[in-house]
């Protein structure tokens, strides 16, 4: 492994150890640990609809979710949030743009649709981890006859 990969990868494991903290720190608040199996997970995204399963997990401050997608969403815009994917199964690309145009707002902060310019294009298979700075546009590309299962992890930027 070169330099430059150790360095990503560090940063990929420090980033889960925060947010891992961030969880393990709003269990504690609750008085009540969290766990689920992995097939807990697949269950809880069992049965998508139009192509996508959202199962939120209880964390407390940051918003973590299981998400299986069967087709290809939309452009995401998040303009207060940093998104972390984490890959547990199947395959995608995920796109991040600079920018995107013909977006619509669905809540505050918040934008769907549209189309990017200047993607930069990351594959996704299991165990990978991706960062979404908030404010980037992200579409999550899966493949035809494709399924994607992944965690994300939303959290509040500082910027």
């Amino acid at each position: 492994m070169n330099r430059k990969t150790l360095r990503r990868a560090a940063a990929a494991v420090g980033m889960l150890g925060l947010l891992g903290a961030a969880v393990g720190a709003s269990a504690r608040a609750n008085g009540v640990p969290f766990h689920r199996s992995a097939a807990e997970l697949r269950a809880a995204v069992a049965n998508a609809k139009d192509g996508l399963a959202v199962s939120a997990l209880p964390t407390g401050q940051a918003t973590v979710v299981m998400v299986r997608r069967e087709r290809t969403g939309e452009v995401e815009l998040h303009m207060r949030q940093n998104d972390v994917f984490v890959a547990h199964d199947g395959r995608a690309t995920v796109l991040i743009g600079q920018q995107v145009r013909g977006d619509r707002q669905v809540s505050p902060g918040e934008f769907r649709g549209g189309r990017m310019a200047g993607a930069k294009r990351y594959p996704m298979s299991p165990g990978d981890v991706l960062w979404i700075p908030a404010g980037l546009p992200h579409l999550v590309v899966v493949p035809a006859r494709g399924a994607f299962d992944y965690v994300a992890f939303k959290y509040p930027s500082v910027r």
